[in-house]
This record gives C-alpha cells, structure tokens and sequence, in this order.
C-alpha cells in the first residue's frame, strides 16, 4: 500500500521575491553576493527562498519594458510581499535584506533603498575618456530659476534611515501594495519614464517610479547604515592619484590623533561622527 504524500502548503508571509533585469553578463561581485545572501536566507528565514526569483533579460525594448515586465510577472504569478530589486552590477553584504526589512513597514516604510552611489560624468579628460565622480543615490525635489526636478542630497545622514523624495532601484525593497496602487491609479507603467518640461529632459526610470508613489503619498527611504557597491568604469589619472594620497594622509592623521588623545576626550570628525 502506497502512503500518499501532500506538499505542504506555503507560508508568504513576509516572503520576498528577488527580482532582477540582466544581460548576458553579470558582474562577478554580484554573483557573490547572492550566492552570500542565498546562504544566509537559507540559514534564517528563508523569505527568497518562499519568494522566488524574477530574472528578466534586457533586450532590445530597453531597461524600462524589462522592468516593467518584471512587475506584471511579479503581481500575477508570485505571491511574495516585498520585492527586492538588485542590479546585477551591484555587490553586498548577506544580511543587506534582512537589515533592510528590519526597517521597513507596509504601511509607513514601504519603500526602503540601501545607500548605492552612481558614476557621474563631471568633464571630458581630453583624451577621449570623462573625469568621473561617485554620487549617493539620494534625491530631493527642488524648485530653482523656474526649473523643478530632482536633486542630489551630497550632505546626508549616516547610518539612519531617511525619507527621500527619490532613489534609485539598484538595490531597493517594495511592497507589493506599491506596484498595486501605482497600477490602479496609472496603469501598469511603474517605470515608464516622465518627461520633465522644465528641464527639457526625459526622467530616468527609477525615478519617475518615485514620482508616481510620491504622487500617491506613498514615503521612500534610504537606510544608509545599509551599503552597496555598484561596478562602475573609470578613466585614472594622477590628480586622481594625488586626490587618494591627500585623503590617505587624512585619514592617518586623524587616526594618530584618536591614538594620542586621552581616553575620555573625544574628538570630533569633520563629517560630524564622533
């Protein structure tokens, strides 16, 4: 006689599904990191592994459709709360989900990204090559000679979760409930870019997704105690050089002056840290 065996039912409970759009290649410091973070979400609470995966190839109609393909896919055919965007030219540390839904709410933080910098191109080098500059990925709104759009926060808070007006989905944790509401008031184009009018210039697609939930009244955070690196190329030179030695000489400097000073006096660090 043959015993009959069920599948037990699945728990979604706080499951995330892990959602990204690649190409044919991704960097390596991505593929470690979730194998790291696989590992880790095997050994606790398993919340990918309930979740699922969503890898969307990136073809010829561009990151946006990729995106927004991944949302349709997502909404219809899985069934996790939260969804973890990651580049895959990102790198990270295995707990970065879990610290970023330690801080995350349905209700009040549904948006929460890790603290992620993109390359700016700042001035061609003359060589045919730019000079290049990290950026945080944090963004206000502001209104300046008649102009409004995004602007970078270069000053922010550290180690603290943060309201922004916009970030970037390099490396982001959604709701479910944000993907739903965007598509009830707007359609399904969650990253369709908005045109800016005021500054003649098509939004990017992470952000006119920021636009919309922000339209909606719906808060985006970034933790920025929660890190991630973002593979980027760079054209070197000696200022830059020159530029790494003054930062090193810096730092040991102030290094020496912690060793120096007497146990109970603190000194104060020029970014405010103590």
């Amino acid at each position: 006689m043959t015993e009959e065996t069920t599948t037990p039912e699945v728990d979604y409970t706080g499951a995330v599904a892990l959602a990204y759009v690649h190409s044919e290649r991704v960097s390596y410091s991505w593929h470690h990191s979730i194998v790291e973070l696989m590992a880790f979400d095997f050994a606790n609470d398993c919340r990918i592994a309930r979740g699922g995966f969503i890898g969307m190839h990136c073809g010829t109609d561009g990151l946006v459709d990729a995106r927004n393909e991944t949302i349709r896919t997502f909404l219809e055919e899985r069934q996790a709360e939260w969804l973890f965007w990651v580049d895959t030219d990102m790198g990270f540390s295995p707990d970065t989900l879990a610290r970023l839904l330690q801080v995350a709410d349905p209700e009040h933080r549904p948006i929460v990204g890790a603290l992620a910098f993109s390359q700016r191109q700042t001035a061609l080098d003359g060589w045919g090559g730019w000079r290049t500059s990290a950026t945080p990925t944090l963004f206000d709104w502001e209104e300046i000679d008649g102009k409004s759009g995004f602007t970078v926060r270069f000053d922010y808070a550290r180690n603290t979760v943060t309201a922004v007006k916009g970030t970037g989905s390099a490396c982001i944790l959604i709701h479910r409930r944000v993907f739903e509401a965007i598509a009830d008031k707007f359609g399904p184009v969650w990253y369709q870019r908005i045109p800016n009018p005021s500054m003649g210039k098509m939004t990017s697609e992470d952000l006119s997704f920021c636009m919309r939930a922000g339209a909606l009244g719906i808060p985006v955070h970034v933790h920025t105690g929660v890190q991630a690196t973002h593979h980027k190329p760079v054209w070197l030179q000696e200022d830059d050089y020159l530029r790494q030695r003054a930062v090193d000489a810096e730092i040991a400097r102030q290094a020496e002056a912690r060793a120096e000073a007497p146990a109970s006096e603190s000194l104060l660090l020029p970014d405010g840290d103590a």
